[in-house]
């Protein structure tokens, strides 16, 4: 099947792709959180609908296997539009102080700390907030607010202020497959949670040939033949886990990693220590003989 890929156009002010148009942030040039440019194909209408998305004010959840590209897509989106970008990984221990703010105390008594949502929402940069299926419930309910229509943050801990967002702001959110539980510490999104985040996108691997441009473009490897044998390895290998026969999965970041090193050293043996030391004896027998049937 045959993926459709957009051209992204800048003209007039603007970005267009396919359907969706977002005015350039000129007026954000110093901003220091804007990010530089970094390689990326847009396969597939995922960087359209995400772009709706933002022209719309929409938050947006993202969901994939790690290594999809989830968030690279929105920084080279923020990139494209001039936009601050800033990331925030919720890990399970990340409490509300540091993700909203907290009060501080010195010689001269208490002052107050903003934390990265609250700095984001005042800057009108955007933020994403990664690994959000692992957040703790006292953020999840912090999050509510602001994904309501109302969109606002009451600082109840430091003297009531409302903060609403800058007109720029935009909160975006991603998430691995709770499934199988092949990511510790991922649960099931809260439905409360999932229901106001407007789109949700699942994200796929790219198709064959804009994997086999990455892989290369970004390990260095010129080596065209060998990558895309690296590649239909990935796609193989990512069939057994789909198929059940294994429970580790092959991300285009895994695969970079590979042919990295590959372009140095004998591919199998960089498949020792870019891929078979990151997976269990069991995996890494299944995956030597995929490798096998490719070199």
């Amino acid at each position: 099947m045959s993926i459709e890929t957009f051209p992204e156009v800048v003209e007039n002010g603007t970005y267009r792709i396919g359907r969706s148009v977002i005015s350039i942030n000129h007026e954000n040039e110093d901003n220091p959180f804007v990010p530089g440019p970094q390689f990326y194909i847009s396969a597939g209408n995922s960087l359209e609908r995400i772009s709706w998305a933002v022209s719309q004010s929409l938050p947006v959840l993202l969901v994939g296997e790690t290594g999809v590209g989830k968030t690279l897509s929105i920084r080279h989106l923020a990139h494209m539009t001039r936009n601050g970008f800033r990331r925030v990984n919720l890990n399970g221990m990340t409490t509300v102080d540091e993700f909203v703010g907290k009060l501080m105390i010195n010689e001269k008594g208490t002052y107050w700390i903003n934390g990265i949502l609250i700095e984001a929402m005042e800057a009108g940069d955007w933020l994403l907030i990664d690994e959000i299926n692992a957040c703790l419930p006292e953020i999840a309910f912090c999050l509510h607010s602001l994904l309501d229509d109302d969109r606002m943050i009451v600082l109840s801990e430091y003297d009531g202020r409302i903060v609403r967002p800058h007109p720029d702001f935009r909160l975006f959110a991603s998430m691995n497959p709770n499934e199988n539980r092949r990511y510790g510490g991922t649960k099931p999104l809260n439905e409360a949670l999932l229901d106001r985040f407007p789109l949700t996108l699942k994200m796929d691997y790219l198709p064959f040939d804009a994997e086999v441009e990455v892989t290369m473009h970004q390990s260095g490897n010129e080596d065209r033949a060998l990558v895309e044998r690296m590649v239909r390895v990935a796609q193989d290998v990512r069939e057994a886990m789909e198929n059940e026969k294994i429970f580790s999965t092959f991300s285009t970041r895994r695969l970079i990693d590979w042919a990295r090193m590959a372009a140095q050293f004998d591919p199998m043996e960089a498949a020792a220590s870019t891929i078979f030391s990151k997976v269990n004896p069991f995996d890494a027998k299944v995956i030597e003989d995929i490798l096998d049937n490719h070199f």
